[in-house]
């Protein structure tokens, strides 16, 4: 993950354009506080939690981008667009650049691709917390992983689903 950039969509066209870290960084968390509130994603989060709960984890369909990369075992379970994703600097390592990526979440990883393709087991996700309306990952091997995502505590929940289905 190295290339400094992050993306933001043009609501009249749909598009996806990259633009630089700092200022799109900005932009993309104006774009996200317009399309919708944490008390909308929380109440999303807890109806998603009762609905896993009742009938397990749901399956969509998967992409050109995500299809090819699964298992015969695996299921896609959810898809952000557009987010951004970067790790923060430890004392064990430094930090990572924020990159536009798409996020997917199957019933085995994480999937973050962007210009490249990053995977994380889901078996490695020790923690996933909102904070300042980020989703914060905590992986086994200590690291940090910041996701800037539409709806994250969403996204918290449906990971801890496909976490608890693949158990």
């Amino acid at each position: 993950m190295d290339e400094r950039v992050s993306a933001k969509q043009d609501r009249r066209t749909g598009r996806t354009e990259r633009v630089g870290s700092e200022d799109a960084r900005d932009d993309a968390a104006a774009d996200r506080a317009a399309a919708y509130d944490a008390a909308t994603d929380q109440a999303a989060a807890d109806e998603a939690r009762l609905r896993f709960r009742q009938r397990g984890v749901g399956r969509i369909d998967p992409d050109e981008r995500i299809g090819p990369t699964l298992e015969p075992d695996e299921q896609l379970v959810a898809v952000r667009r557009s987010a951004v994703a970067y790790r923060p600097e430890t004392p064990e390592s430094s930090a990572a650049s924020p990159v536009a990526v798409d996020v997917y979440v199957t019933t085995r990883r994480l999937v973050l691709a962007g210009s490249d393709v990053h995977s994380f087991d889901l078996a490695t996700v020790d923690e996933a917390v909102v904070s300042n309306e980020r989703l914060l990952l905590v992986l086994g091997d200590g690291a940090g992983l910041i996701l800037e995502v539409d709806w994250p505590r969403l996204l918290r929940v449906e990971i801890a689903a496909a976490r608890a289905a693949r158990r």
